[in-house]
């Protein structure tokens, strides 16, 4: 459950600048038939889930299986945050149910909050309210202000009162830079690893004119922030042209990012070259890694092959028939066994005439004896 509510805030979120850290919540309210319970926070460092509280057991939890004490830092105030943020956020839920008359059915009140924090020790704190998924507040970090995102909703004093004054950042960003030094402190082998991306460019034959899809994947990299492109004879392809994915986390912590490319029959006879470049903060340089196209195989060469296993049929079932008739066309009144019948008699014939002579000259032997 907390996987799949992650995904879907990760793509609400702006990739923190490289070279930096930065620590969310992401608080959802939830009105109506839900599995979900009534209220969830989770707080992510860099995207690694830390900490977690819902409505259900009402308890400030650790994410962190690397560590066994559970440590969580500034517990007490973040419970008090809770308790303050809670009633505010179900007011405002209200209130929107209300403007856009939405009383039945499943309805979602959530707060993006968190802080940023660059290697040279500069700080933003940012904080954004969406309701059904459209957002409807956002603190301005210059003005330490609110603006609502509904016109409609500027008249309404309470609105105005609630959300426009108050000392909102003195107090959570304070505490939220203070947390996520903390983090980065004790957890700075996960947190600060630098993991390199294995790149490749992928080529598969699509339909049936002859064409074929480009995309260029990068995978098993750390942190999430990449920068990847494809270019076609050294020059960026548009974003329009191409497919372009989500950063999208791995099972072993890392991330992948594609980008894909659909290229028709003719220009893959044109023999382009498609490179995919890549920059990440674990290389020095970037990364090309280049494919050139090559045109689709021949009509003419297609046809020879699928008719090669016919020929080869029809030539066997030939050749097969001139054997056979080979075999049968002989003299009239002949046959195979008539000829082995007559050589079968002429080599007995032989051997009984072998066979006489020699008893004749044995009795003629006898003969004598007996006249002696």
């Amino acid at each position: 459950m907390e996987l799949l509510v992650i995904a879907a805030f990760l793509s609400l979120v702006n990739t923190a600048y490289a070279g930096s850290h930065s620590l969310w919540y992401f608080i959802t309210l939830t009105a109506g038939p839900s599995p979900f319970p009534e209220i969830m926070i989770m707080g992510m460092v860099d995207d690694v889930l830390m900490e977690y509280y819902d409505s259900v057991d009402r308890v400030v939890v650790s994410r962190r299986p690397w560590h066994q004490d559970g440590n969580v830092p500034d517990l007490e105030l973040k419970r008090m945050a809770i308790a303050d943020i809670t009633p505010s956020l179900k007011n405002k839920q209200y209130r929107m149910m209300n403007h856009f008359n939405n009383s039945a059915g499943l309805h979602t009140y959530q707060r993006i909050t968190g802080c940023e924090l660059d290697d040279d020790g500069t700080e933003r704190f940012q904080a954004k309210d969406a309701y059904n998924g459209k957002d409807v507040l956002f603190f301005n970090p210059n003005s330490y202000t609110w603006s609502c995102l509904v016109p409609e909703m500027d008249n309404d004093e309470h609105w105005l009162t609630q959300f426009y004054n108050g000392p909102f950042h003195l107090l959570y960003q304070p505490m939220c830079i203070r947390a996520l030094k903390s983090y980065l402190h004790q957890d700075m082998n996960i947190l600060k690893r630098r993991v390199r991306p294995r790149v490749r460019v992928l080529q598969k034959r699509v339909g049936g004119a002859g064409g074929a899809e480009v995309t260029c994947l990068a995978t098993g990299f750390y942190p999430r922030h990449i920068e990847l492109t494809l270019q076609r004879d050294g020059r960026p392809i548009p974003d329009q042209e191409m497919t372009i994915g989500d950063t999208l986390p791995n099972g072993d912590g890392t991330y992948q990012l594609r980008r894909s490319l659909s290229v028709s029959a003719e220009e893959l006879s044109q023999r382009h070259s498609y490179t995919c470049t890549v920059r990440h903060v674990s290389m020095d340089n970037k990364l090309d890694i280049t494919w050139e196209s090559q045109p689709g195989p021949n009509v003419a060469l297609v046809l020879g092959a699928s008719l090669t296993p016919l020929i080869a049929v029809l030539l066997i079932v030939v050749v097969g028939v001139l054997i056979w008739r080979r075999q049968q066309i002989r003299e009239p009144g002949c046959s195979s066994a008539t000829k082995n019948e007559e050589e079968m008699e002429r080599i007995n014939a032989a051997a009984g005439a072998d066979k006489d002579g020699e008893g004749s000259v044995e009795r003629e032997g006898m003969e004598r004896v007996s006249a002696s």
